[in-house]
């Protein structure tokens, strides 16, 4: 007789989702359990950060910054996290990790659905922002110059910068990851350099908030007017 099920496994689904990887008998190697379970993971983080991004452009044409602020806050969470999650299939060996990818076909970590869309809505968190900014009569930079002139909305704005940092970290510790597993002098599955993915790294959700920091600092002289300190 079958074993009945718990309630947490039935709202869970645990049985469907245990069965979601490859049995023991199909595995290329037994690390390729870990490569599937770790990338599973990543897509379900990339799952709530897509439902937080969505309502946080949806708080934010709304205004209600204190929400947009607070979802923003979730998504940072994960993106803090997901820099370690990957960090779980260093334990693959180079050897069994080439194994891993002859069994993948065509498959490429570019190709993941979770990724390419939070990367499609980073940027256009920023037309609801900026519609705030012009609703107040300020711009970024007035914001940084007087913080106090709308809190609620200069915290937001710093949760926006924190977003945008954190997946330009998580994209260079991905890259990093590429780099010691499958080398940058070759090429992805996609037949793309994986140099390529360097030129990732150094893309911006929000360029008009990072050139605010630099007009912040042009503004306030420190970069001009510092005189030595006294021996």
């Amino acid at each position: 007789m079958a074993r009945k099920l718990s309630d947490y496994e039935k709202y869970i689904r645990t049985m469907e989702l245990l069965n979601l990887q490859k049995s023991d008998q199909e595995l290329c190697c037994d690390d390729e359990l870990t490569f599937q379970v770790v990338h599973q993971i990543a897509e379900l983080h990339f799952k709530l950060i897509i439902q937080y991004l969505n309502i946080t452009i949806k708080a934010m044409e709304t205004n209600q910054p204190e929400e947009a602020k607070r979802q923003l806050q979730r998504v940072n969470i994960h993106l803090s996290q997901l820099p370690a999650v990957f960090n779980m299939v260093k334990v693959i060996n180079p050897i069994d990790y080439h194994t891993i990818r002859l069994s993948l076909g065509q498959g490429s970590g570019q190709d993941s659905p979770g990724f390419n869309q939070v990367l499609k809505l980073g940027p256009t968190l920023w037309p609801p922002f900026q519609q705030l900014l012009k609703n107040r009569s300020l711009t970024a930079l007035d914001l940084h110059k007087k913080p106090e002139t709308d809190l609620r909305l200069f915290q937001l704005m710093q949760e926006l910068h924190q977003f945008d940092e954190n997946f330009q970290n998580f994209r260079h510790q991905h890259l990093q990851l590429v780099k010691r597993m499958i080398g940058l002098e070759t090429s992805s599955l996609m037949g793309i350099p994986a140099k390529m993915l360097q030129k990732g790294v150094s893309f911006e959700f929000f360029p008009e908030l990072w050139k605010a920091i630099s007009e912040l600092t042009d503004w306030t002289g420190s970069s001009y007017h510092a005189k030595p300190l006294d021996d």
